[in-house]
This record gives C-alpha cells, structure tokens and sequence, in this order.
C-alpha cells in the first residue's frame, strides 16, 4: 500500500470515528459513538444501537468504511429504547423497541418494511410485557415477557406459536433471564440468577442447562458452543474440542459468534477474534 494511498484510508476513517488500523485489515473499530447493543448479519454487516444517540447504525461489510443510520429522535422512523436487534434472511433486522411498544423489520438499507405493536399482540402476551426477542431461522420471533419469565413464540401476525420457560418449578425454568439467541433451530436463554445457559428446541422442549464457570458473570449461547466471561477475560467452549480462554482490550458489554469470528463490543470500540 502506497503513502498516499495509506493516508487516504486514515483520512477515511478519520471521518467515519473508525480505527485506520482496521482500514488495513486489523480487527478492531473505534466507533464514533457509544454503543448500546450489537449484531452480525450472515454477510458480516455489523448494526449498533446507540442508546444516548437514540439512532441504529449498520456499518457495511467488508472494509466497513460506510455506514447507514436510521433513527436519531422519535417519530415515524425513530426508537425510544432498542432491547434487541436480530438479523434475518437477506440483511434484514428485526427491532424489538420495548418502549415505544413495537417490532419492527428493516431491510437492507434500514428502511421499516413491516411494524407489529404491542396493541396486535393477544391480551395475555401484551400484559406481561416483551422485553427482549430472538429470531427463528425460518423468521419466527421469541419474546420474553418480563412478568412471568416466559418466553412465547409467535409469527410475525401476532398470533402465538408456543409458551415455555417461566418461573414454573423443574427443568427449563427461568428465573432472571437476561440474554435470549435463537441459533441453528435452538433457542439459548442466560439466567444469571441460576447461573445457567438453558437451551430448548425450536418447539420449546427443554434440552440442556450449562452452569457458568465458577469464575463467570454471564455467558451466551451458540450452536458453535458457549462463551462466557468475567470484566475483560472469557471463555470459549466449543461443542466439541476443549475450551479457550481469552483476554480482551476492554470489558465486553456483548459477545456474538458469527461464522468462524468472534465479535465484542464495549462502548465506543468492536473487534473481534477468530475462533480458536
């Protein structure tokens, strides 16, 4: 790469808040932004809710040297709270904005393509409020509903699928659920009461519970296998093959596990790793 050239791509980033060192090929963003929430697409896009910016971001894949950004205030194409982003099929995002009480997906320059609001939800489902979603690999959407720790299954009409989880007694219970991932026609629920990752089936049938380690705060799961971590060190346990440990730049607010990566996010930074 030529000076001018490689003065070029600083510049680039200089004007985006990206990291010039990522221009080049190194795994790692400085955001212009503080970041709230975050995921990766099939294609590697990367999409980042920004709480204080009440604004998403989608930075494009594979220089990430251009972004689209929808939101910035509430209105017709605005957020108040993002609680979960999930990518499906051809660079399309599901939103789930609790406060303002509605679902919606985007396609793939962030334009909305479909809403459904709380109000279209049956009375039983809207009452015990959603607080966080997944999405199927066939599109269907998983709420967890924040009275009763239950997650429900619906389609896109609203109508409910399956009811599982909750604070009923014996396996699959959920107590303090805090992440939801639906991956590979299972669905991973972190409980960080009882300090498990508890996976089902697509049908809502209990299949596992995997205990953090000992030294654990949270963990997330993946078909791939399971990581979990504590400030700025984690964990990765592969489904098969023996576990890895590895130490981050920052203490992450997220991990996700796409394709042979690992990303993190903490704040205003991204990277990510390949997975041992």
């Amino acid at each position: 790469m030529t000076g001018v050239v490689r003065r070029a791509y600083c510049f680039l980033g200089y004007l985006l808040g990206i990291s010039p060192l990522l221009l080049w090929g190194q795994r790692e963003i400085r955001l212009p932004f503080s970041a709230t929430l975050f995921t990766v697409d099939g294609l590697y896009n990367l999409y980042l809710w920004s709480q204080e910016e009440r604004a998403l971001y989608k930075f494009w894949a594979p220089a990430y040297d251009s972004l689209t950004r929808i939101g910035g205030a509430p209105g017709g194409e605005g957020f108040l709270s993002i609680t979960s982003i999930a990518p499906v099929g051809n660079q399309q995002l599901y939103v789930l904005d609790a406060a303002g009480q509605v679902v919606t997906l985007l396609g793939t320059n962030l334009q909305p393509l479909q809403k459904l609001s709380y109000d279209q939800l049956p009375p039983e489902v809207r009452s015990n409020f959603p607080i966080l979603m997944a999405v199927g690999q066939a599109g269907e959407l998983y709420l967890l509903l924040r009275e009763t720790q239950e997650v429900v299954k619906i389609d896109f009409f609203g109508r409910v699928l399956l009811r599982f989880g909750g604070r009923l007694f014996g396996a699959g219970r959920l107590v303090a659920p805090s992440i939801i991932h639906a991956d590979g026609g299972r669905l991973f629920v972190t409980d960080t009461i009882l300090r498990q990752i508890i996976e089902y089936d697509e049908w809502g049938n209990f299949l596992e519970a995997t205990p953090f380690p000992s030294s654990a705060h949270t963990g997330v799961g993946f078909t791939l296998g399971k990581f979990f971590w504590r400030d700025s060190v984690g964990w990765w346990y592969p489904s098969q093959g023996n576990s890895h440990t590895i130490t981050f730049p920052a203490y992450p607010q997220q991990v996700v596990v796409r394709g042979n990566r690992l990303y993190w996010m903490a704040r205003d930074r991204l990277g990510w790793y390949p997975l041992p």
